[in-house]
């Protein structure tokens, strides 16, 4: 069973997830220095060497998904990025974590920043555009669901074609006139105007190279 009381981990068991905030880790461990059992946390960007001189046996358990308490996810589907302290720790873990998912991949810390780092631009930053974009529709009182069909078919074509084929828009075609006239929407939110004209930018790089 989980629990966020530190008082309440049982002193013995065969493995400890610790999920808290990347930055929460170290301090955690820190309060159970010397346990035996195989101790694990979940934090993508955060080494391994963290647990350094804390334990004997320790490793990575991070799946690569968007988890929140109110949405169930297929676990059986989701990559597990799994690394361990040693070829014994990590055959345990592989055998813990296919209990329940048979996407398994051995991923070592360095590699593992990489992809946290590529689930941030995919994932964080893309909802994040969603949200802008709900916004705009919502201060001037327009339905934010007008947005859905759009969604879908962009998700499915980059699945299908890879995101630098799906692209699509008026910083591709580069159409000026529409930008510029996108930019003067925007001058209220400066912060989005840059948002806009940056990525923007990014997109004709990326098409020019």
């Amino acid at each position: 069973p989980g629990t966020s009381d530190p008082d309440k981990v049982p002193d013995q068991a065969d493995f400890y997830i610790v999920c808290v905030p990347d930055g929460s880790v170290h301090g955690v461990l820190s309060k159970f220095k010397g346990r035996e059992g195989t101790w694990l946390h979940t934090a993508g960007a955060v080494d391994i060497g963290v647990f350094e001189d804390m334990f004997s046996k320790f490793g990575v358990l991070y799946p690569l998904q968007s988890l929140s308490r109110t949405r169930e996810v297929d676990l059986e589907q989701t990559p597990f990025l799994l690394e361990g302290s040693s070829e014994e720790v990590s055959v345990s873990i592989f055998s813990l974590v296919g209990i329940f998912s048979k996407n398994l991949h051995k991923v070592d810390s360095p590699s593992r920043k990489l992809i946290h780092l590529a689930a941030v631009f995919a994932n964080n930053f893309t909802n994040h555009m969603v949200h802008v974009g709900q916004q705009i529709l919502n201060e001037q009182e327009l339905d934010p669901k007008l947005l859905d069909p759009i969604l879908k078919e962009t998700f499915r074509k980059i699945q299908a074609l890879g995101a630098r084929e799906a692209q699509t828009g008026p910083a591709l075609r580069d159409d000026r006139e529409t930008m510029r006239k996108h930019a003067e929407l925007l001058m209220q939110h400066p912060e989005w105007e840059k948002l806009y004209t940056f990525i923007s930018r990014d997109i004709r790089r990326v098409r020019d190279k």
